[in-house]
């Protein structure tokens, strides 16, 4: 197939994706801009957009990520149905972290989502050698259009395991943010997903509340 086949799949320029979740789960947890009961913002509209989210992750290279879309192009259909799975499983990991956040249960629903996602991984999990011995990597043949959910959904089970990281797990204190992340900061006191953009636009608006009552 020529490379312009890809064209087909009329790839908007791509997303440029922010990672301050402190985690590979809590990042793709993050694909949604604003809260989760009120008004969000999908960022992951498209296969493509769910391929370039996975690049930038550093889950897939370049050229994988081109092959990707190649095949998604001749399968859109199945393309779609990834895209689908990749949504509702990271609509679980979220319910699951911000469940634990609010020291409830998580729901066996989602647990089941999670679950199906990680029974489908290990046959794309591969031993290999590395410098300091051997390491588990993940086999990205180029040809599995859901090759990236394996990882993804595996990243989520190492966190909830991990039992005093998962204890750090936080939700941005913003009123239009819902994005979480693992709170590593020296007294688990981070309030925001991110100073730069939350925490600054919370204190400009202290700020002005300040002033009118002044």
């Amino acid at each position: 197939m020529a490379t312009d086949d890809v064209s087909k799949l009329d790839v908007p320029p791509a997303i440029k994706f922010q990672f301050v979740g402190g985690d590979l789960c809590l990042d793709f947890c993050n694909t949604v801009g604003g809260k989760r009961s009120a008004t969000t913002r999908e960022k992951l509209k498209s296969y493509a957009d769910f391929v370039s989210w996975c690049e930038q992750a550093g889950l897939i290279a370049n050229s994988a990520a081109t092959t990707l879309l190649q095949r998604a192009a001749r399968q859109p259909r199945e393309a779609a149905s990834v895209l689908e799975r990749a949504i509702e499983l990271r609509e679980a990991i979220y319910r699951i972290f911000s469940a634990l956040g609010l020291k409830k249960e998580a729901d066996e629903s989602d647990l089941a989502r999670l679950n199906s996602e990680l029974a489908r991984a290990p046959g794309r999990l591969r031993l290999a050698a590395s410098k300091d011995g051997f390491a588990w990597e993940w086999s990205n043949d180029g040809r599995a259009l859901d090759q990236s959910l394996g990882p993804i959904a595996r990243a989520a089970g190492d966190l909830l395991t991990h039992g005093e990281t998962v204890k750090h797990v936080s939700e941005c204190a913003a009123e239009n943010c819902g994005w979480l992340f693992v709170d590593s900061s020296k007294n688990h006191s981070r309030r925001w997903c991110e100073m730069r953009d939350c925490g600054n636009r919370a204190k400009v608006r202290r700020h002005r509340l300040k002033q009118a009552k002044s």
